[in-house]
């Protein structure tokens, strides 16, 4: 549903003041034309710096060859590197202790010898002992 905020100045002449629109029982007013153009510019503006911003980075120049493209990424800073890590050397520790505990407290649950017998696996297993006719 659509609803339009209008000023009249006579029977025959009406200005459009401003839209709106509802959306499950929410009244929203729309954007004008202005607000709308503005925003996409906005938005391919911004990716369209980012693009140029990496292309500089890959410009090179030096004397004897003039100016060439280096495509190679650049080398991840110190930071960079720390976060790309799952984790820490004192993350891996503790959790290496951790496990280590809890292994010696719950032994008796992780020490099962032989394979584990279900009712299916003794139902297939007699019919193949028994002899065909």
């Amino acid at each position: 549903m659509i609803i339009r905020k209008q000023e009249r100045h006579s029977p025959s002449h009406v200005v459009p003041l401003a839209n709106y629109y509802v959306l499950q029982g929410t009244i929203y007013q729309a954007p004008d034309l202005h607000h709308v153009l503005n925003s996409r510019l906005a938005g391919t503006l911004f990716h369209l710096q980012e693009a140029l911003d990496k292309t500089l980075t890959m410009s090179r120049y030096d004397p004897n060859k003039g100016h060439y493209w280096s495509f190679d990424p650049p080398e991840p800073s110190k930071e960079e590197k720390l976060r790309s890590e799952p984790c820490s050397q004192f993350q891996k520790e503790s959790i290496d202790k951790l496990m280590d505990i809890l292994t010696k407290k719950y032994q008796h649950f992780m020490l099962r010898t032989g394979p584990v017998v279900t009712e299916q696996s003794n139902i297939k297993q007699e019919t193949k002992d028994e002899p065909q006719r």
